[in-house]
């Protein structure tokens, strides 16, 4: 397969760029985290990976030793727009694409597990932070915040769509930004208009929207 993604970072004479195969997405990551990581589900059973920048904020269950969705990750300080948030150093291969993994290229394998607090940062269709995962270079692949800056004790989200083509569970999306999509199934159902308005459009991305 080639595809040509437009893309300010390599370009051809023609102003696109050529991603050769889908193989240039591959990503060399051990199939177990460096660190182990277990999900909290409550603020008994957490210790953070991440005490300096971040913490998540659980909402309790009404059911003992059951998850609450409503859980968040929020800055421990304020910081500057893009400034580095944090490293992806303990992702993982997914073995299969669920609800917690993250697509990190085209493919059908190409999903990571974050193994993190990261894991906590919800949705948003105005986020606070972008998730920059270039093709086949995991030593590169960051969290940053947004162009708007982040505030002590603010809510960290990400735009999904950024990274997720089709996700595994769509849902309905309460964010509460004026430009919520409403509805939120992946980059496969919006436009590349729609996902540059939002933020970063990953590599793959951009592929997977050049042969759509």
């Amino acid at each position: 397969m080639t595809v040509i993604v437009s893309s300010p970072n390599t370009a051809t004479q023609n102003g696109a760029v050529k991603v050769p195969t889908v193989n240039a997405f591959d990503a060399d990551l051990p199939a177990e985290p460096a660190v182990e990581f277990i999900k909290p589900i409550s603020s008994a059973s957490y210790t953070a990976t991440h005490p300096e920048q971040f913490e998540v904020v659980f909402s309790e269950s009404a059911e003992p030793g059951v998850e609450a969705f409503s859980s968040k990750l929020v800055a421990k300080h304020d910081y500057a727009p893009g400034e580095l948030l944090a490293t992806l150093s303990n992702a993982s291969q997914a073995p299969v694409k669920a609800y917690s993994s993250v697509q990190y290229g085209p493919g059908p394998d190409h999903h990571l597990e974050l193994n993190s607090d990261l894991l906590f940062m919800n949705h948003s269709c105005a986020p606070t932070a972008q998730l920059q995962l270039p093709a086949g270079t995991p030593a590169r692949w960051e969290v940053h915040v947004g162009p708007a800056g982040l505030a002590k004790g603010e809510d960290i989200t990400f735009f999904y769509p950024s990274t997720e083509w089709d996700m595994a569970q769509g849902f309905d999306c309460n964010c509460g930004a004026k430009t919520c999509l409403g509805n939120v199934q992946g980059a496969k159902y919006l436009t590349l208009e729609q996902l540059e308005a939002r933020g970063v459009v990953n590599d793959h991305i951009r592929a997977l929207k050049a042969q759509q």
